[in-house]
C-alpha cells in the first residue's frame, strides 16, 4: 500500500472476528503496526460488546463462527445502526447464499480462505478512498466541520470541548447523515443498550445542539433524529 493510504488506515481502529484463537494471534501481531487499535472477538456476543463500547472504524469477521453463530449476523445488526462502518468478510466457501447476504449488506469485501494479502490490501485500499471523506474532516454546513480522526467539532474557526456521549451521538448522526436514526438505536449506542430518561436523551441533544450553533438537527416526528448535511 502507499504511504497515503497507510496513514489514513493508521488512523483506524480494527475489529477482528474469528473463533480460531491462534490466527486471531496471528492476526493482531500482523494489523497492529497498521491500524490505531485492533481488538478481537471470537463470537458475536463479544464482538458487539466492543463495537458498542469502542470506536471502530474497519470490521473483518470470519463468516462462519463456532456456536452456529455467523459474522453475518453481527455485521446485520450493525447496520441497522451504522450504514457507513467499512466491512470485510471472511469465508472458506463461496456459497451463492453467503455472497447475496453479503451483498446486500453493502460489504466492501468478500474474501476466500486462506487469506490472500494482496487482495486484502487491496480492498483496504478501496475502503480507505471510500471511508476517507467522512473519516477525516467533514462539513457539515457554513462554519461547522467535524473531524473524525482528531475527534474534534469546529464552528466558526474554534474547536468546541465535547463530552464523549456528545462525541458518539454526533459520529452516529453524521455517519447516518440525512437519515432518521431512532431512538432505540441512539440508547443502544449511547448508553450501551441501558435504561435511560427521556429527560437525559433530551438534555443531550440540547447540549448538542447548542455546541453546533445550528438547527441541522431534526425530530423526525415518531421516527427518529437526524442531522441534516450540506450537499454541492
Amino acid at each position: 500500500m502507499t504511504i497515503h493510504y497507510t496513514q489514513t488506515l493508521k488512523a483506524l481502529h480494527l475489529l477482528f472476528i474469528d473463533d480460531d484463537i491462534s490466527i486471531s494471534a496471528d492476526v493482531y501481531a500482523l494489523f497492529s503496526p497498521i491500524f490505531k487499535s485492533v481488538h478481537l472477538a471470537h463470537d458475536t456476543k463479544a464482538a458487539m460488546e466492543i463495537y458498542q463500547t469502542q470506536h471502530i472504524d474497519i470490521i473483518i469477521s470470519d463468516i462462519e463462527l463456532k456456536k452456529n453463530e455467523s459474522g453475518l449476523s453481527i455485521v446485520e445488526k450493525i447496520r441497522e445502526s451504522d450504514q457507513e462502518i467499512a466491512v470485510i468478510i471472511l469465508s472458506a466457501f463461496s456459497k451463492q447464499e453467503y455472497l447475496l447476504a453479503a451483498a446486500n449488506l453493502r460489504v466492501d469485501g468478500y474474501l476466500i480462505k486462506p487469506l490472500n494479502f494482496d487482495k486484502l490490501y487491496s480492498v483496504l485500499e478501496k475502503i480507505v478512498i471510500r471511508i476517507k471523506p467522512y473519516k477525516t474532516s467533514l462539513h457539515i454546513t457554513e462554519g461547522i466541520y467535524y473531524d473524525f480522526v482528531q475527534k474534534s467539532l469546529t464552528v466558526n474557526n474554534e474547536v468546541i470541548p465535547m463530552g464523549n456521549k456528545e462525541r458518539t451521538l454526533l459520529e452516529m448522526l453524521l455517519n447516518n447523515k440525512n437519515s432518521a436514526v431512532t431512538k432505540e438505536r441512539i440508547i443502544n449506542k449511547v448508553w450501551d443498550n441501558k435504561a435511560v430518561s427521556e429527560s437525559a436523551i433530551k438534555s443531550l441533544f440540547s447540549e448538542l445542539r447548542k455546541k453546533l450553533q445550528s438547527n441541522v438537527i431534526v425530530n423526525i416526528h415518531k421516527v427518529g433524529w437526524m442531522i441534516k448535511i450540506d450537499t454541492y
